[in-house]
């Protein structure tokens, strides 16, 4: 049985074949393998043996071709196979890693398969650098938190024709850059662009610079799209040129004199159009500008400046005293409302003139209030008031039912002949308050802050003077709170410049302009 089962294995693995075959062709495949020439016999069906000269072989092949005329009998055929197809290539490398020596990046004799991942970004013109970290923080204050942050840049071509510059970042700790050195980098935006020679497309964080022509002046920071492009008309010297914006607003604009302290350098602090105390500048956004000549921000140049803290500090290079005249504009986070932006710059330009139309419009969602809750009565307040801001004033107390222990409350009494004065609530009080002061300036309210407690500030009521029937208040702080109203700015201009010759040209503007400060009343 074991010897049995052996010869059967052996025959198996045995590289004679023995066919019998009909020649239907003159060229006939005889195996898959490669074949020993030497080995070959073929005889006829009667026992002949076939000469030589009958047929030729390719042994690589395995073919057998006859020559002649074909046999009208099968034919009996003995051979023995090699181990290989001869007939096709064998490599230990892939031939194509070879590389002209002017293209060598590498050690050229090192073996490096080719990857079959495809990279996300398929261009091989497209560059990308960035850093990804992630943070873990404990404390025996706080509990453990996960900080992550994301950058990445690329720049490159997509295609033959398109190329792309874009700063992605994704970072739950958002930090501005600091404003001491003179030139704030690319990545201190988040955007992404896409231009060829004629066309350019932006989306994200983008600068909203002056176009063409002499009135429409502004320079504002935005989150939206932005596309400008310049093309030629066909068989014309004329360019039609465009550059349209729709943004939101990324804060307000504001401008803001500065009284300079004989030898203070700094730091100098900004306010808020509305007074605001504490506010965020943009990065990038501030002009400051001494006697009407604009400075330049750095360490080694005339001004630095925290955005975080709205802090100007002048270098030695501008020394400060009372008769320097100071202007800083700039735009900052505290925006009340929703404020979305519409840009469009378009026109014709040819050798002999350029001919334009310019529409700038801010505005801001007078329904989308973002730091103030208005309600009916406090929209009513702000249509009757017009332009006149000062008098939209709004309560700001509310009552409560009962006393809390946590919070500093006030109860509503006469004093000294005066009604409706508040005063600090105790348990017996008859009735609680629940108030926020706001400063209206000496002079203008009842109340001063008297000092701190465990719960927060606390306010008394002064007694005000009357001198000649009029009544003088001693106060600083009001129980009111001042209402903010949504506002629009407006600009439509068109223009032509014609150049008579080299140094001779002529150019006329005209336009309207729209300042609507209070957009939910239609006094003045």
């Amino acid at each position: 049985m074991a010897l049995g089962g052996g010869m059967a294995n052996a025959q198996e693995l045995s590289n004679l074949r023995q066919k019998t075959i009909l020649l239907k062709k003159d060229t006939t495949k005889l195996d898959t393998l490669s074949i020993s020439p030497a080995s070959l016999k073929i005889k006829f069906k009667n026992g002949e043996a076939v000469g030589d000269s009958a047929y030729s072989i390719l042994p690589a092949q395995s073919f057998l071709i006859w020559n002649g005329p074909l046999p009208s009998d099968s034919l009996d055929v003995l051979y023995r196979t090699l181990s290989f197809d001869f007939s096709k290539p064998y490599q230990k490398r892939d031939s194509t890693m070879i590389q002209p020596e002017a293209d060598y990046f590498m050690a050229p004799n090192t073996y490096r398969p080719n990857s079959e991942e495809s990279p996300i970004f398929g261009s091989t013109q497209l560059d990308k650098t960035g850093s990804i970290s992630r943070g873990v923080g404990v404390g025996n204050a706080q509990d453990l938190n996960v900080n992550s942050s994301l950058s990445l840049q690329l720049n490159g071509k997509l295609t033959d024709s398109i190329s792309v510059l874009a700063s992605i970042t994704d970072d739950n700790i958002p930090i501005q850059p600091q404003g001491n050195t003179a030139q704030l980098q690319e990545f201190d935006q988040v955007y992404i662009q896409l231009f060829d020679s004629k066309s350019k497309l932006t989306a994200g964080d983008f600068f909203l610079k002056k176009p063409v022509g002499y009135f429409t002046s502004y320079y504002k920071r935005g989150q939206g799209a932005s596309f400008s492009t310049k093309l030629p008309f066909k068989d014309s010297s004329k360019k039609f040129f465009t550059e349209t914006s729709l943004a939101v607003s990324r804060g307000k604009f504001a401008r803001e004199i500065i009284q300079g302290v004989e030898g203070n350098q700094g730091p100098y602090r900004l306010r808020g159009n509305e007074g605001e105390r504490f506010i965020v500048i943009l990065a990038g956004t501030e002009r400051v500008f001494i006697d009407g000549r604009e400075m330049e921000r750095g360490q080694e140049n005339d001004y630095i400046i925290d955005y975080n803290t709205a802090e100007i500090t002048f270098t030695a290079k501008q020394l400060i005293n009372k008769d320097k005249r100071i202007g800083v504009e700039y735009q900052y986070t505290a925006a009340s409302y929703v404020r979305t932006m519409a840009q469009t710059s378009t026109g014709i330009e040819t050798e002999k003139y350029t001919a334009y139309v310019n529409f700038y419009s801010e505005q801001d969602a007078k329904n989308q209030s973002l730091q103030q809750d208005l309600d009916d009565s406090d929209r009513q307040i702000l249509a009757s008031v017009g332009d006149n801001l000062n008098n939209a004033i709004a309560p700001s107390f509310a009552e409560i039912d009962e006393f809390n222990n946590d919070q500093i409350l006030y109860t509503l009494t006469d004093s000294l002949g005066y009604d409706s004065v508040f005063v600090r609530a105790n348990q017996n009080s008859p009735n609680f308050f629940r108030i926020n002061f706001s400063e209206v300036g000496q002079g203008n309210g009842d109340y001063i802050q008297e000092g701190f407690d465990a719960n927060g500030r606390v306010f008394t009521w002064v007694v005000p003077d009357t001198v000649g029937g009029q009544i003088l208040r001693n106060g600083n702080f009001a129980p009111v709170r001042q209402l903010i109203s949504p506002k629009r700015s407006q600009m439509l201009m068109g223009g032509i410049d014609y150049r008579f010759s080299e140094r001779t040209k002529a150019k006329i503007e005209g336009g309207f302009s729209n300042n609507d400060v209070n957009t939910f009343s239609e006094i003045d």
